[in-house]
């Protein structure tokens, strides 16, 4: 009744969490960052370049005539908007000289673009408005096509995939849960008891959530919504299965409901306490990250983790409790009704298992640890719009441009001179030179006066060779950054400072912070997990083959993604947030399968010889956390309904690791391990 009430109070005032889902301040970058320095000191000398960069990008097969260009011109340049949008900032091209209207056109004249600013205040649902305001107001014959790019864009058509397919996530997921457990257990009321405590759970944490954002306590964004979605619901269904396979023991050996629940929950508090536990501590490693998208993703993903601790403790027992046997049916368990289940598979394969650990526990490091090596080929992409899909209006403009005109050129970067003292041209031009003999610089440009009206600082613009999200571009950017005092030096220029900006400069800041937090993040996870493992089985030698297995399975699982995406998907990169957040989803969520495992094994110890603990603990939890992992790796499946390639992969991923830690590590080597250590499995603890 009270996680009821609860979910009814919130439901009734509380915004959700999709409607506070924001852009990340500086790219995501801490304001310390080069770049975000250089776009500060960018915006303090050259106030009139503000603003988000909207392109509206043109093309014709037959190419076309100065007359359509400039007809296409005056129509963007009539463009308007509400006040509620702030300033847009239009370009003239109309009434320009011929030969600066020519280089907005490509080469072949089948390509133009034109530049539009919006306002940079604009942001999530405004920015999206905006953007289709923008839109309605063009109008092309069918023989043009129009697209619409650049950083507004490409964030307008983020905003619209999230929001048409958060529904169908939902439902996708529910759907999938619904048939696998009909299709496992035969029992509707068993399908239906884990979806009602993931729905109550969920109202009450998508409501909480939304009353922090709303509070400016954390930032959310739609990405860790739609995978807090799909980790809620699964890990309530895990705890479900786990509850229903000890209650429908307990009921045959208690006649009255209540005492076979209290002797359930006496027997799975613990996995499920340690379980919620070693995912709250994992997501919460992420609070040390640098990268805001990774730290926004901390408060949501804890605040979820500690609501599904409670409830695996409180509402799903007490759901159980109030159908009973009737929970079972057509199947029910009856009072005194001798156990008359066969050793299931899992059983018999341990029993194999414990006669010859060496047997299965070596090869399988061999073919896993062949995965791990594949990890060296690792490359990290940071192109966001290479995720989108393939027909959106801002991936279309975007490939034209990257076809029509110089790669570099979709996203300029600029160099910024200040200085104390008034500057030279002479002396500015040596230092074009010096940046423009760097490996990897391909243009350098000035539109129209590069110095600003106090004439100590100056701009210009300059464009990489090849992609500009690529990690060559970013070489280039920190070369210049490495030789900025040399080259100032050099050009006689005293107390001159030179600033990289721009996308590249962003990217090359990122890349570095993904770096470091990818590995802040990975040690305090093993640590953390490794802490809680040690508490759970109080022991020093249990807690390092549990976490080392499953750090094995992560590695492998992620050289054999790379693998397969290169030989199936013909892809030589995946985005560079996939790593991160597969390890702390895989080992916080996998290790949960190895502790329901040992605490039935330590359970079982207690009335019988070690071996015959790791067969029957084996026997016991190998329905159910088949039966889970299956279930939550089909629900990470679910994420290949997604527009976004990147979580497509995420998905992908998980699902193999999932499936890899539920049928290999738990099964396999868990078991090998304990039969080989034996005495010393649980050391210091005397067995």
């Amino acid at each position: 009744m009270l996680w009821l009430l609860v979910a009814g109070i919130l439901s009734s005032f509380a915004p959700g969490a999709k409607e506070f889902v924001a852009a990340n301040k500086n790219a995501g970058l801490p304001a310390d960052a080069k770049s975000i320095i250089a776009d500060r000191q960018l915006e303090k000398h050259f106030p009139q370049d503000k603003g988000l960069p909207l392109f509206a990008v043109f093309s014709k097969k037959e190419g076309f005539s100065d007359e359509e260009v400039i007809g296409f011109s005056k129509k963007v340049e009539a463009i308007k908007l509400d006040d509620q949008y702030g300033e847009v900032g239009l370009l003239p091209l109309s009434n320009m000289p011929p030969e600066v209207v020519q280089s907005f056109v490509s080469e072949n004249g089948k390509t133009f673009f034109i530049p539009i600013t919006l306002s940079e205040e604009l942001e999530g649902n405004d920015l999206y408005e905006a953007v289709r305001k923008v839109k309605k107001q063009i109008s092309v014959p069918e023989n043009v096509t129009l697209s619409w790019t650049g950083p507004a864009g490409i964030a307008a058509d983020a905003v619209e995939l999230f929001s048409r397919a958060d529904i169908i996530l939902l439902l996708s997921t529910v759907g999938l849960i619904v048939v696998l457990l009909l299709f496992i257990y035969r029992s509707p009321l068993l399908t239906f008891i884990p979806l009602i405590g993931a729905a109550i759970v969920y109202a009450v944490v998508d409501r909480v959530i939304g009353l922090a954002s709303k509070a400016g306590l954390f930032a959310i964004d739609s990405q860790a919504v739609s995978i807090m979605t799909i980790l809620l619901f699964a890990v309530v269904t895990d705890y479900s299965l786990l509850i229903f396979s000890r209650y429908r023991e307990e009921l045959r050996k208690h006649e009255l409901k209540d005492a076979a629940m209290r002797e359930t929950m006496r027997h799975v508090k613990e996995p499920i306490f340690f379980s919620g536990s070693t995912i709250l501590l994992g997501v919460a490693t992420l609070f040390f990250t640098l990268y805001e998208p990774y730290r926004n993703f901390a408060p949501a993903f804890a605040i979820a983790a500690g609501a599904m601790l409670i409830a695996g403790l409180t509402l799903l027992p007490a759901l159980f409790a109030v159908i009973g046997r009737r929970a079972f049916w057509p199947s029910i368990p009856k009072f005194g009704e001798e156990n008359t289940d066969q050793k299931s598979i899992w059983g018999k394969i341990a029993e194999v298992v414990v006669k010859r650990p060496l047997f299965f526990l070596l090869p399988l490091i061999v073919v896993m640890g062949i995965g791990a090596w594949n990890t060296t080929h690792l490359k990290e992409s940071y192109d966001l719009i290479a995720s989108f899909p393939e027909d959106l209006s801002s991936r279309v403009g975007y490939e034209q441009l990257s076809k029509d005109f110089s790669e570099g050129s979709l996203a300029p970067g600029t160099l910024l001179l200040v200085s104390e003292e008034k500057l030279d041209m002479q002396q500015l031009q040596s230092v074009l030179k010096e940046v423009g003999d760097i490996k990897g610089v391909e243009q350098i440009t000035a539109q129209g006066n590069p110095l600003s009206k106090d004439g100590k600082s100056a701009k210009f613009s300059f464009i990489v060779e090849g992609n500009p999200y690529e990690t060559e571009a970013f070489e280039t950017v920190n070369i210049i950054r490495e030789n900025s005092e040399a080259i100032v030096k050099d050009a006689g220029l005293s107390e001159t400072k030179l600033y990289v900006a721009g996308e590249s400069a962003v990217n090359a800041d990122l890349q570095d912070i993904n770096d470091r937090d990818t590995i802040v993040v990975m040690v305090l996870m093993v640590i953390f997990i490794s802490v809680m493992l040690g508490w759970q089985t109080r022991s020093i030698i249990a807690p390092l083959y549990m976490i080392g297995t499953i750090v094995l399975s992560y590695a492998a699982t992620l050289g054999l993604s790379i693998w397969l995406f290169k030989v199936f998907l013909e892809l030589d990169a995946i985005n560079y947030r996939i790593p991160l957040y597969v390890f702390v989803f895989l080992v916080a969520l996998g290790v949960d399968y190895s502790i329901m495992l040992i605490a039935r094994i330590r359970e079982e110890l207690k009335s019988m010889p070690f071996e015959e603990a790791i067969k029957r603990g084996v026997d016991k939890t190998g329905g159910v956390i088949s039966s889970a992992g299956l279930i939550l790796a089909a629900t990470f499946l679910v994420l290949a309904t997604m527009p976004i390639y990147e979580l497509k992969l995420f998905g992908f991923m998980m699902a193999v690791g999932i499936l890899m830690d539920t049928f290999i590590v738990r099964p396999l080597m868990i078991p090998a391990t304990l039969a080989l250590l034996r005495k010393w499995s649980f050391w210091p603890q005397k067995i």
